[in-house]
């Protein structure tokens, strides 16, 4: 099974990466359907699917045939809606690329007994799965609900404090440090936790020295002992959690 596997994700890697030139994927975006390279490109990937799974195709041809349809479809259906609803780039890629390997896991479910499918929805998968929910998607609405009262007066104080980052950045770095905090906390890699927390005092030294607004101080101490806690609790209870499964 994990040799099968492998080689679907190889297949998908060398022919949606590195065997997929930059100019078949602007043709594919201006063309749609009628475009030439879309076809090339469903092609190369049904070859290596072939040539990899080349000494049992009587056996695994429909997985084959199931992934290379499934792929042309994924692909045209990223084509139009970045035509006309002007998705953004980053998401249209991680749909795209998650769809694709959705479909990958499908197919060799189907050839070895559901054991796949029994893996991902075992205990110990879905516990992962809510605790990374609560550090990824709860954690920011509850920071950005619980700071929501200061951020206002915050921001008359000092009109730089969204000019001057980069969007939604500090969102994106504290659910980083969390999901890293509950790697940590699992793996018994609690020095992990501090070398995080100096890496990210070093970093935000500047911001706090040259502050002369006490409250922006606070602000920024709150924020990262309040998403540091809530990373530490979330990865104990996972921890003492999957001790009892």
């Amino acid at each position: 099974m994990l040799i099968f596997s492998l080689k679907l994700l190889l297949a998908h890697i060398l022919g949606d990466f590195f065997l997929q030139p930059e100019k078949w994927v602007t043709n594919r975006k201006q063309h749609g359907i009628k475009s030439v390279s879309l076809y090339f490109h469903v092609v190369v990937h049904l070859l290596l699917l072939i040539i990899l799974l080349y000494n049992d195709l009587s056996s695994y041809w429909i997985g084959i045939l199931t992934i290379t349809i499934s792929h042309f479809i994924i692909d045209l259906l990223k084509v139009y809606l970045d035509r006309y609803y002007k998705t953004s780039q980053l998401k249209l890629f991680i749909t795209d690329q998650l769809l694709h390997l959705f479909v990958l896991i499908f197919v060799a479910d189907l050839y070895f007994s559901h054991i796949i499918t029994a893996y991902l929805f075992s205990v110990t998968t879905l516990c992962y799965l809510i605790a990374f929910l609560i550090i990824v998607s709860v954690s920011p609405i509850f920071l950005k609900l619980f700071f929501a009262k200061w951020y206002d007066s915050l921001k008359k104080n000092d009109k730089s404090l969204d000019t001057d980052s980069l969007k939604d950045a500090g969102k994106y770095i504290g659910i980083l440090e969390r999901v890293l905090i509950v790697i940590f906390i699992n793996m018994g890699f609690f020095e992990g936790i501090g070398y995080l927390l100096a890496a990210k005092s070093i970093f935000r030294f500047g911001d706090l020295t040259r502050s002369r607004d006490k409250k922006l101080t606070e602000y920024i101490l709150l924020g990262t002992l309040i998403s540091f806690c809530i990373a530490i609790i979330t990865g104990l209870c996972l921890r003492e959690l999957l001790k009892l499964i």
